[in-house]
């Protein structure tokens, strides 16, 4: 009686939350299909699909989602070009077994370890203008230059899009080298320009959501979760030649956190923790 009761308990509690996961892809804004691929690529990145694993059917994982063949085609097609998963003619979909090595961009405290992380990606110009603006600055952030170039860039790894880099430039930095701060990645170029110092970078990470066009650059449903990281760069004078706003999708953010752990012995300061470290990677 009991175990029937348990096993009732379980296929209900089972149905209720397919039926809660169909009405939440259903009413979330956005494309279904573009819904869909995040949720699957929420279980391929959280494990629950291992490296070669094969999934389900296509009308099974339609019955359990609620939608129709094509759409969860159309959600596979997105993850294949993902390089998440590939399909194999006759036998089906198989997860990819290097899925472990998708790109991850660390908010890093050193100045080298900026560099090499932001040269990860391949860049492309979605736009430059002039602008009688100055980028918004916060308390302490710096001085604002003359003027400033907007350049905002969509960067990809491997094909895939992974950020959106809007970029308030100084002016002057911009026309000492136009060309390359539209086709290349704007720090690397910034940093390598002999009459231009840079003598401090702060950086600031949070959890925000896509709007229409981000969404759209980074192929993602409409207000999915991505990391946003602001970079304010300043001269040796104060003055801020350079304001980051990027946008990472959300199922590249990740914090760890490393805690060397006391041990219970108080009897001296040595045995305390001697260093803490965090790291987001985003």
């Amino acid at each position: 009686m009991i175990v029937a009761a348990n096993l009732r308990y379980r296929r209900s509690n089972l149905m209720n939350q397919k039926a809660m996961q169909t009405d939440i892809l259903r009413n979330s804004p956005g494309k279904l299909y573009l819904n869909l691929a995040s949720l699957m690529r929420r279980r391929l990145t959280g494990g629950e699909w291992e490296p070669g694993d094969q999934l389900p059917p296509l009308t099974a994982l339609a019955a359990e989602f609620g939608v129709a063949n094509v759409t969860v085609r159309q959600a596979i097609a997105i993850l294949e070009d993902e390089g998440l998963v590939h399909r194999q003619q006759g036998r089906g979909t198989f997860v990819s077994p290097t899925i472990d090595q998708r790109p991850s961009f660390s908010v890093v405290s050193d100045w080298s370890s900026l560099i090499r992380m932001v040269e990860k990606s391949s860049p492309k110009l979605i736009k430059v203008d002039d602008t009688l603006k100055h980028p918004v600055l916060h308390p302490n952030e710096g001085t604002p230059a003359p003027a400033y170039r907007y350049i905002k860039k969509v960067h990809s790894y491997h094909g895939f899009p992974c950020a959106v880099v809007g970029v308030y430039l100084d002016k002057r930095c911009f026309d000492r080298a136009p060309k390359r701060f539209q086709n290349e990645t704007i720090i690397p170029v910034l940093e390598s320009l002999p009459d231009v110092k840079i003598s401090h970078c702060h950086q600031v990470l949070t959890i925000g959501q896509s709007d229409v066009e981000t969404a759209s650059l980074l192929q993602v449903p409409l207000n999915a979760p991505v990391g946003e990281v602001r970079r304010v760069l300043t001269d040796p004078d104060g003055c801020v030649i350079y304001v980051g706003e990027v946008s990472y999708r959300g199922d590249l953010v990740k914090f760890e956190i490393d805690l060397d752990h006391d041990s219970g012995d108080n009897t001296g300061e040595e045995d305390k923790p001697s260093r803490r470290k965090a790291r987001a990677t985003a």
